[in-house]
């Protein structure tokens, strides 16, 4: 476990620095957010009419609705404008505790992957470097892109994320190929 443990903060910290590459330095995510002119009068209407944190798809019908009135109101939303907002009525930035949770995500992720790849009799770079890349694109397809499929998300967010999921998987699939052929070898009689 104690082998686990360094090769997955290891592999932690070069997920934790390509996000912040990815994030903070690169660009790579600046056309998933567009900027509005008018972004003072559209958030003051929002909070005009929103008063709970959440993120809430306009239109959309009434909880409750029944299977009619949702019928209803998909055929009623064809060709009009609709958004999904992610509202909070008051911005906290905590860099601190975003950096220490992310890096924790980072650290389970790498955890996992080396109790699946771990278990492989056939270890070797490319068998763990496409493993990881396998894993890896799996968690791709089930979050952003089947987001995009259902809500349109922005081309930018699904390349964004095809690009982090390539470089970041890639890497990581590399480092474990390394580290977990090694460890492997060490351990034996």
């Amino acid at each position: 476990m104690k082998k686990w443990l360094v090769g997955s903060l290891v592999g932690a910290a070069f997920l934790f620095f390509w996000q912040f590459i990815s994030w903070g330095v690169s660009g790579l995510h600046d056309g998933e957010y567009k900027h509005h002119p008018q972004q003072e009068q559209i958030i003051s209407s929002l909070s005009g009419f929103i008063k709970e944190d959440g993120q809430y798809m306009i239109p959309r019908e009434a909880p409750g609705a029944t299977n009619a009135e949702r019928e209803a109101a998909m055929q009623q939303m064809i060709g009009k404008p609709w958004a999904v907002v992610n509202y909070k009525a008051s911005h906290e930035h905590n860099m601190t505790m975003s950096m220490i949770r992310g890096f924790l995500v980072d650290l389970v992720i790498v955890l996992l992957l080396i109790s699946v790849l771990g278990k492989r009799t056939d270890l070797s770079m490319g068998s763990v470097w496409m493993g990881s890349l396998a894993i890896g694109f799996i968690g791709y397809l089930w979050n952003p892109y089947t987001q995009h499929i259902w809500f349109q998300t922005p081309d930018a967010v699904i390349t964004g994320a095809l690009i982090d999921w390539l470089v970041a998987y890639s890497i990581l699939g590399l480092w474990l190929g390394f580290w977990l052929k090694r460890v492997s070898t060490n351990n034996r009689p």
